[in-house]
């Protein structure tokens, strides 16, 4: 099922990443399934050192996301020109902006983001360690489901204390639970094993993601909270070498049906 779909399909180019050459609109696909897609855009900083949200736009538009978690997003920041990014990418795409702020940065604020078709019935953050710098975990509740987001801290004590602290969070929820995110951990990795416990994996832990342009290691996953049957029909990492160092990932996926 894995597919590696890159921006320039050449003779099957359709206009949409999403598309391929499956030869179905992508609404005619997904009708009772929702897309949902996890995307480090590093600030807009590609592989060229070159600022340009435009090109993490264009992404998106090409995935057509429900849903789309954002890790390593500016607000308002001297280093990325005073932007508001979730609100700029918000004009680009069309979607429902939601900033969870981590830290003061560059005289602004840095965080995690999400873009949304539908917008949500409420949504707020939770404060994670992070030895290096604070972390968040952005919670986004709809009627049906909470759809999350997450970028975890680069050392692995503070990931650890992450997944328990998230998993207390998400016991209270009485609805399905998706989290996007780059964990910044590996397949095998005590914390994966940790996760593994409450969590149903709905990307794929062959799909490796960082760096972009030569991808060696896998560190952004999706991933479905309890036994319960999450349905994928598809998973996707998207080729694209440029506009961020990681590359980004969807799932097709139908959520199971009433209260956990």
């Amino acid at each position: 099922m894995r597919k590696f779909i890159p921006l320039f399909l050449g003779l099957c180019a359709l206009g949409s990443i999403g598309l391929g050459c499956r030869g179905k609109s992508a609404v005619e696909e997904r009708s009772s399934s929702l897309r949902i897609m996890s995307y480090n855009i590093r600030i807009g900083i590609g592989m060229d050192d070159t600022l340009r949200l435009d090109r993490c736009a264009k992404v998106i538009n090409e995935v057509r996301p429900d849903f789309v978690g954002l890790q390593e997003v500016d607000s308002v920041a001297e280093r990325s020109g005073w932007v508001d990014q979730a609100k700029e990418l918000s004009r680009l795409t069309g979607m429902y902006p939601i900033f969870a702020p981590a830290t003061e940065r560059s005289k602004g604020l840095y965080g995690i983001a999400a873009l949304t078709r539908e917008k949500p019935l409420s949504y707020h953050n939770i404060a994670l360690p992070g030895k290096e710098e604070p972390r968040t975990f952005l919670i986004v509740e709809y009627e049906d489901y909470f759809l999350c987001d997450v970028h975890m801290s680069l050392n692995a004590e503070s990931r650890k204390e992450s997944v328990a602290l998230i998993r207390e969070q998400v016991k209270k929820m009485d609805k399905p639970v998706v989290v996007t995110g780059d964990f910044n951990m590996r397949p095998g990795s005590e914390e994966f094993r940790l996760m593994d416990e409450d969590w149903t994996l709905l990307s794929d832990t062959s799909i490796r993601t960082f760096p972009s342009d030569t991808p060696r290691v896998t560190l952004d996953y999706i991933f479905g909270f309890g036994e319960q049957r999450y349905e994928v029909s598809d998973y996707v990492v998207v080729d694209e070498p440029m506009a961020s160092d990681h590359l980004p990932i969807y799932v097709d996926l139908t959520l199971p049906e009433g209260k956990k």
